[in-house]
Order: C-alpha cells, then structure tokens, then sequence
C-alpha cells in the first residue's frame, strides 16, 4: 500500500461520522444496508461466534418501534417528555438500524461477542461514510433492551449495542477535535 492510499484511509477515518443532517425523504436502497452490514461483519470475532444481529426497520415500523421503547420507558419510570420523545424520534432518518449481540457460553465469550458486535458497528459506520451515508449511533434506553430484542426478532438473551440512524448526509459535520492519543511503549 502507498504512502497516499494510507493518508486517504486517515482521512476517513478521521471524518465525522454522526450525523442526524439526513434527507429524511430520500430512502437508503435495501441493497446498500445489505451491504453495509455484511460489511460490518468482518469485524474482529474471538472463537468465530459470529455474535452479530441486525434489525432494518423502516418506515410506519419506526413509530411502532419507538412505541415499543416508549412503553418500555414508561414501565422504568422514565420522565413523561422523554417517553413521548421516544415516540417519535426514531423516525428522524429513512432507516434505523439496530445491531445486537448475542450471549456466548460464558461471561467472557459474551464480553467478546459485545465487543466484536461494537467493532461492528464501527465498520458499518465507516462503509456508510464511504458511501456518503450518515449515521448516528444511539444507545438502547434502560429498560428497554428486551422488548426492543423482541420487536427485532432476536434471540432473547441479545445485548442491544446499537440503536443507528441511517441516512443520506445533506452536509458534512464539523469533526470535534480529539485528545492525543495516550500511549505508553514499554520495551523493558
């Protein structure tokens, strides 16, 4: 590899890639959210357990999805306006994507599968900046992490990782500065 492909790969990778700044009217094709999470398999997988679920939800699916959070919230006694936020709010972009994590055979395996599902969500996100896609990576609410496996058809002991908006960027976002990298060498 060349000195100019390696600084066209930290480019990318220094881009911003959250970012709710989407055409909410232009849909994503099933073909390049196909794409994009196979892409995101390629992640790091210790022991091959192939820990990784994905869940598109698009269109009137997104407010019943955001029903199914928003009572989730309820029951955890969440505050009314945020309840009635989750309503509505995951119909923000043309499509969600919510990737899950399934439990291994012990407390470390299911470590590693959270893990290598994180590392996936990575991957999806730098193949979607690739593609001018923008997405954002929401985090399940508390509560809510079972009926929100359900609603997606995964296995009941999931760990939802990732609640992602996925959409057409409509302008680039400023990308925040970042602290040096803390690293130590030891070589003794």
């Amino acid at each position: 590899m060349n000195e100019n492909n390696h600084e066209i790969i930290a480019n990318n990778i220094r881009v911003r890639r959250t970012s709710m700044l989407v055409d909410k009217t232009r849909e994503v094709p099933r073909a390049t959210i196909e794409e994009l999470c196979e892409l995101a398999t390629w992640a790091p997988n210790h022991k091959r357990t192939w820990p990784w679920r994905f869940a598109v939800i698009t269109g009137e699916a997104q407010l019943r999805f955001g029903n199914t959070v928003a009572e989730a919230m309820q029951s955890f006694g969440d505050e009314p306006t945020k309840v009635e936020k989750a309503r509505i709010k995951y119909a923000r972009t043309p499509a969600l994507i919510v990737i899950g994590s399934i439990a291994g055979d012990s407390e470390l395996q299911t470590a590693e599968n959270r893990d290598s599902a994180a590392a996936a969500v990575q991957n999806f996100m730098l193949a979607a900046t690739s593609r001018g896609l923008a997405t954002y990576w929401g985090s399940c609410p508390k509560g809510a992490n079972d009926p929100v496996a359900e609603f997606c058809g995964f296995e009941s002991d999931t760990t939802v990782v990732c609640i992602m908006y996925l959409g057409w960027a409509t302008t680039q976002v400023e990308t925040p500065q970042r602290p040096t990298a803390n690293i130590k060498f030891l070589d003794k």
